[in-house]
């Protein structure tokens, strides 16, 4: 679900997963800039990614992907 914010920029989406870092336009505002960049190097950890996009008409839709767990037996 998208969130209702300004969103961000094309060229920030891609630095958006920095550690500490925040768009020049948020200055003000509370946070640390780490939330994107935990979840990204969590998700990596474990074979997945964090995707982020810009959802129309404004805000950031982020998407969790991980892969599927295997258990014993099973042949996918």
């Amino acid at each position: 679900m998208p969130d209702d914010g300004p969103g961000l920029r094309a060229e920030e989406i891609d630095r958006a997963t920095t550690r500490f870092w925040r768009s020049a336009r948020r200055a003000g505002t509370s946070g640390t800039g780490l939330g994107p960049a935990i979840a990204g190097q969590l998700l990596a950890g474990r074979g997945g990614r964090l995707g982020l996009t810009y959802a129309h008409p404004h805000g950031l839709r982020a998407c969790a992907v991980v892969p599927g767990a295997h258990t014993e037996g099973d042949t996918r």
